[in-house]
């Protein structure tokens, strides 16, 4: 039996990862709605916004419309400007497992999760190809070959608007990706409305060869956050499948290395 999996997110994932599932020919996964509170969208069908051919599987508008569907996880992955506890509780509720690809902090349910009996696995999704990886990547091959990185930087543009706070963490979450954390600057990511999903990361590396020669290294990462969130999704939805058969109960250890905010 396929997994029956709840999305709450906005359009910009929840399509991407129907094409995704559609295009892969993936069949132990199914999606039975979308939620997505946020954009209203008017065309209620997902199949139609996805693929062009309705199939019958709903996009909402609240909780209160889902509250009759039947689901193995609930999937989020909202705007950090969203609070996410009223979906979390619905998932306590009604017995499913839970995913937060989102920045939102779940931790606090945890215990929760474990007194029921259910697995959870969270926060903030690590991108498919993120430029931090990318930029550690880079820093690991010049030391392999034998030259000295002095300095890097990497400062980024897009996403939405993030409070200070939130900022400084998400520039502490993109460092913690990073093995060789002294020879880097992490510079902020600067929000950009208008890029929506894209998002632009610059980074620059000098190293030392030999007799003292300088190697200087420009790098560009440009890609959309979403479509590189599918992958990852997947293997998720599987692994806390698996984690429910199994009887785990709270945080699925397993999971957290697809998290940059591993839960505890």
């Amino acid at each position: 039996m396929p997994t029956k999996v709840l999305v709450v997110s906005t359009s910009a994932f929840y399509v991407d990862l129907y094409r995704y599932l559609d295009d892969n020919g993936i069949s132990d996964i199914k999606v039975v709605a979308a939620l997505d509170s946020v954009e209203q969208k008017a065309e209620k069908d997902l199949g139609q916004v996805a693929l062009g051919k309705a199939d019958g599987v709903p996009v909402l508008s609240s909780l209160k419309e889902a509250s009759s569907l039947e689901a193995d996880v609930m999937l989020l992955y909202l705007p950090p400007s969203l609070e996410v506890g009223d979906y979390v509780r619905t998932a306590l509720q009604k017995r499913e497992a839970l995913i937060n690809m989102g920045m939102q902090p779940t931790q606090a349910y945890a215990g929760d999760f474990q007194k029921v009996g259910l697995p959870m696995a969270g926060d903030y999704a690590i991108e498919q190809l993120s430029p931090s990886v990318v930029l550690d990547a880079l820093i690991n091959l010049l030391k392999e070959r034998g030259l000295n990185v002095d300095s890097s930087y990497q400062i980024g543009a897009g996403g939405p608007e993030l409070d200070e706070t939130t900022r400084e963490r998400r520039r502490q979450d993109e460092l913690s990706l990073i093995k060789e954390k002294d020879a880097v600057f992490m510079g902020a990511v600067e929000p950009v409305d208008f890029m929506g999903e894209r998002r632009h990361y610059y980074s620059w590396v000098e190293a030392e060869g030999p007799l003292k020669s300088k190697v200087q290294i420009d790098l560009w990462v440009k890609y959309e956050e979403a479509p590189l969130l599918c992958a990852p999704a997947v293997e998720l939805i599987r692994g806390i499948a698996a984690a429910k058969r199994e009887g785990v109960s709270g945080p699925a250890k397993q999971l957290m290395s697809y998290f940059k905010r591993p839960l505890a």
